[in-house]
């Protein structure tokens, strides 16, 4: 066999493991389609999000400090059904804040989500009522609904980790700096 035959069927059997690996795998973010719908995909989502408002909320933690958090607004009950699924990344210091029209202990849960996350819940005036850390994504045989001590009205989901970080405890608050609330 010639070594331009050897080394051609080295590359196709390179190519079938690496195609083989990554379908089963999920390992690379790679996606095969066409260059041009992608571009102009991007080029609009570019467009979308520099014309949606920047919101942010602050936390002031029991020592009189503040923390800044960039969020992505869920204030309809289609945005809070969706909530974070399927994102496969949250900023240290981004979040998204669930808003109800009134008080409520209505469950969460974490269906298709893909990270873990903290929660944080407010009452209506703003004051931490639980904290939920370390809220681990559902398995395909286990998806516990998560359930607030006390009725709230906004909650804030933040990459686990986020509430031991900052020292945040339930002698804190919320301040809301945001643009529009649906």
């Amino acid at each position: 066999m010639s070594n331009q035959l050897k080394l051609f069927l080295y590359i196709v059997f390179v190519v079938a493991i690496f195609w083989f690996i990554q379908s089963r795998f999920h390992i690379f973010d790679v996606k095969l389609g066409d260059a041009q719908q992608d571009t102009e995909t991007n080029t609009q989502e570019n467009i979308d999000t520099t014309t949606k408002p920047t919101n942010s909320v602050e936390i002031v933690t029991g020592a009189n400090t503040s923390v800044k958090v960039n969020v992505e607004l869920a204030d309809t009950a289609d945005e809070r059904r969706l909530g974070l699924s399927f994102k496969k990344y949250l900023g240290d210091y981004d979040g998204m804040l669930f808003v109800f029209n009134t008080e409520t202990n209505a469950p969460f849960w974490m269906k298709d989500m893909q990270i873990p996350i903290d929660m944080i819940f407010f009452d209506s005036q703003g004051f931490i009522v639980d904290i939920k850390e370390a809220q681990a994504p559902c398995t395909a045989t286990y998806c516990p609904s998560i359930i607030a001590k006390k009725s709230y009205m906004y909650v804030l989901e933040v990459n686990s980790g986020f509430v031991e970080k900052n020292n945040i405890s339930e002698d804190g608050s919320l301040v809301l700096h945001i643009e529009t609330l649906n």
